[in-house]
């Protein structure tokens, strides 16, 4: 009886974690692996009208969503068998003057990351005055092994801007080598 008890308590925690450990794994609702149509569907359910929704490979943007307090621009990435893989997150661009400004917004979307992917592997790495032309890494996670997450401030024309960016390793890398399978194939009869 004991057992019993101490076995479905540990298949319990093991579906809440695998539940948490699930919903990590979308944006907004819409799980990694989504196909275009899928992600252009869900996304005006939300009341959103996407652009790029054509052809393979393109991108379906949102060029404004409410990221909790945070207007910002998202980009739903697919991969070459047409499934989403990744998404970005940018906000709007500010000038030198007012660089603080993109400080504050990669602090909320850090905040936003670390409340669904964990703690950040290290402490914000920028300050206002360190903030150079390119691309500035503020926060990375690693909690979430299959993906790759990380904030970043970016200088470009003495303009500056947050970008938050989230990729499935696993996903990133399906189609690739069955594309690079055809390529080989190629020299081999048709008949």
């Amino acid at each position: 009886m004991f057992r019993n008890i101490i076995v479905l308590l540990l298949l319990a925690l093991s579906m809440e974690a695998f539940a948490q450990r699930n919903g990590e794994l979308e944006f907004a609702g819409i799980p990694f692996g989504a196909s275009r149509e899928t992600v252009i569907e869900e996304v005006m359910k939300m009341g959103y009208e996407p652009f790029g929704q054509m052809g393979k490979g393109e991108r379906v943007v949102l060029p404004m969503f409410n990221f909790g307090e945070l207007p910002v621009q998202v980009s739903f990435i697919f991969n070459a068998n047409d499934k989403f893989y990744a998404f970005e997150i940018r906000t709007g661009k500010v000038e030198a003057s007012r660089r603080f400004k993109a400080i504050e917004a990669a602090e909320y979307m850090s905040e936003q990351f670390t409340l669904k992917y964990g703690k950040p592997s290290q402490a914000p790495t920028l300050v206002e005055s360190a903030i150079k032309e390119g691309r500035n890494n503020y926060q990375e996670w690693f909690g979430v092994k299959v993906l790759n997450a990380f904030t970043a401030v970016v200088g470009k024309s003495n303009r500056y801007f947050v970008l938050g960016y989230v990729e499935h390793r696993t996903l990133a890398k399906e189609g690739l080598s069955q594309k690079k399978g055809k390529e080989k194939g190629s020299d081999q009869p048709v008949f």
